[in-house]
């Protein structure tokens, strides 16, 4: 993965996260050039793709190079303003203010059109690192996964192919926040006819109509 010049130029300009995490013996969480190819190696022909969680726009940004479409959803407000700014003359990126668990089954229906969707869950509470203070969203409602997943399943017949990726695989059996358990994941794949596997810090689920 890191042959390529992009993630050798990652290597000469972030050093110190590579050391402590070749200290960390490559364990999750990786380096953002990590998750990126791992969407990147999962992503379908002609697809759109959802985002949930823009924070600063860095995985909205490598999404649009590769997907026919990209829709972002974030709840905060300054960060979501910051997102339509950065992307306002990129033409396939949509950003939306709002929680992924109230417009996520809207956005799924009114995107039918696409027959291959991608979806990347990685909304939740976090500490902005650039202001040093929490994201919108409190520990009692950390993330909606739930809510997510219930969209998805609700509206998964209308799609051939649908490809969803969760970040951060590793809380959902740490007792953080409201994160359920990675059986909860296991047993909503069984149920839900996707075929799953985790990759780093990914809970990657396919489907197929």
């Amino acid at each position: 993965m890191i042959n390529s010049i992009n993630n050798i130029v990652w290597l000469l300009k972030n050093r110190k996260h590579f050391k402590n995490w070749k200290k960390r013996k490559f364990l999750p969480p990786s380096p953002e050039f990590i998750k990126h190819d791992i969407l990147k190696s999962n992503t379908l022909e002609n697809c759109l793709w959802i985002e949930s969680g823009t924070y600063y726009g860095d995985t909205t940004n490598m999404l649009s190079k590769i997907a026919k479409k990209v829709i972002s959803i974030e709840a905060d407000e300054r960060l979501a303003n910051l997102a339509k700014k950065k992307f306002e003359k990129t033409n396939n990126i949509e950003i939306i203010l709002g929680k992924s668990e109230d417009l996520l089954k809207d956005i799924l229906i009114k995107n039918y059109i696409y027959k291959n969707i991608c979806i990347y869950l990685d909304a939740h509470l976090c500490q902005d690192h650039i202001v040093y203070k929490k994201t919108f969203g409190d520990e009692e409602t950390g993330t909606p996964i739930k809510m997510e997943l219930s969209s998805i399943k609700n509206e998964k017949n209308n799609f051939d192919n649908i490809n969803l990726l969760i970040d951060d695989i590793r809380l959902f059996d740490a007792n953080f926040q409201n994160y359920p358990s990675k059986n909860y994941l296991v047993d909503w794949c069984e149920k839900n006819n996707f075929k799953w596997e985790i990759l780093q810090d990914i809970f990657i689920a396919k489907y197929k109509n």
